[in-house]
């Protein structure tokens, strides 16, 4: 995509951020361009979209993978993974519940880790610096600070086929 055909679709978006912000102070109201950028399937629905499911973003390093079971009214079972090359990573169990785009995700098979992520319906982005505890779950040079992982795919079923390394299966059957 050339740069002049780039800029008037970044104004066009910063416009529509603009937009929800203003018209959606309690998260429920949406712009019309939104409406209709959801309605021509060019954006998902973030009030309709799912947690459940695989995600993953692979890098020269390796694949970082997450995948959350459960649903928004009970809550998720997580898993997640980071690679940071062949002997290095960060990986750890845990649950998250989700409120719109945040994503509240607390780790608890180590050292006590939590954290609000944000969730698009797409893309799935962790904080930078995150509290001491997120640590544990790290080789040393490794951390889940900022890392983002890409939907592949929804449903429990896809996301208890999700792999890690020491963690088998990073979301077990229930």
């Amino acid at each position: 995509m050339k740069l002049s055909a780039a800029v008037p679709l970044m104004l066009l978006l910063a416009g529509c951020e603009q937009a929800q912000i203003e018209a959606e102070p309690s998260g429920e109201q949406l712009s019309s361009l939104e409406q209709a950028a959801i309605e021509a399937g060019v954006i998902p629905d973030v009030r309709t979209v799912t947690l459940s499911g695989a995600f993953e973003r692979q890098s020269d390093l390796g694949t970082d993978r997450f995948c959350a079971v459960g649903n928004d009214e009970r809550g998720y079972q997580v898993g997640m993974i980071a690679v940071f090359g062949p002997a290095s990573k960060c990986e750890g169990l845990g649950s998250a519940e989700r409120d719109g785009e945040n994503v509240q995700i607390t780790l608890t098979s180590k050292k006590q880790c939590s954290f609000t992520a944000s969730f698009d319906g797409v893309e799935l982005k962790f904080p930078g610096g995150l509290e001491e505890g997120c640590s544990s779950y790290c080789s040393p040079r490794a951390g889940f600070d900022g890392v983002s992982f890409y939907i592949v795919g929804e449903g429990d079923a896809l996301a208890r086929s999700t792999r890690g390394r020491d963690i088998e299966e990073l979301c077990p059957g229930g």
